[in-house]
């Protein structure tokens, strides 16, 4: 048999699947901002996240964690997906969005904890590591670097000039009139509890 003939009958191997590009897919459809200042929340978020957990000793598959600081937040601007608040529509995205996909090692637990507890002020008892340093990512993020929860002052500055806040003030604006408008509780039942 020829090398063309046993290459006709050998199956070529599907492309893996690129979550990080599917994750940046979905931002670009969902997200109604113009500029970068979202985008660049959700990646200096996924930084932090990341560089807490390397400091703890946490372990999540990175594609899974940058998908996760992606989506974090669309929960406030997406019009196809159903939660009583915007956490819950986050966590209904994500699990629409990857449905089907190899998530790795990473537990559906971890993932809806990371995505129910981000935005909470206080400690949860019982979260997760990972969950836990991605709600201090998000502290990290709103302070500007003021909290640091131990990561070096010049790691976190070098994120936020890496990926420059531009318009997200006023993106923040925004959320917060969506959130005052559409599910005010959310800022109780969400943020502190």
């Amino acid at each position: 048999m020829s090398s063309s003939a046993a290459a006709l009958e050998t199956p070529a191997k599907a492309p893996a699947f690129d979550l990080r590009r599917h994750a940046d897919a979905v931002f670009d459809q969902v997200s109604p901002y113009e500029g970068d200042g979202f985008r660049n929340h959700c990646r200096r978020l996924f930084h932090f996240a990341s560089m807490l957990m390397a400091q703890r000793g946490a372990q999540m598959d990175p594609d899974v964690a940058y998908t996760v600081a992606m989506w974090h937040d669309l929960g406030i601007v997406s019009e196809q997906d159903e939660g009583h608040n915007y956490l819950r529509r986050s966590l209904a995205l994500f699990e629409r969005e990857t449905q089907g996909v190899d998530l790795g090692e990473t537990n559906a637990e971890t993932i809806r904890e990371c995505l129910l507890y981000n935005h909470r002020l206080l400690s949860v008892p019982g979260l997760g590591v990972a969950a836990d340093c991605f709600r201090k990512a998000v502290q990290i993020e709103h302070t500007r670097g003021v909290l640091r929860f131990g990561l070096s002052k010049t790691a976190v500055k070098a994120r936020f000039d890496e990926f420059p806040r531009e318009n997200f003030d006023r993106v923040l604006v925004d959320f917060t009139w969506r959130t005052l408008k559409r599910e005010p509780l959310t800022l109780v039942n969400g943020v502190f509890f």
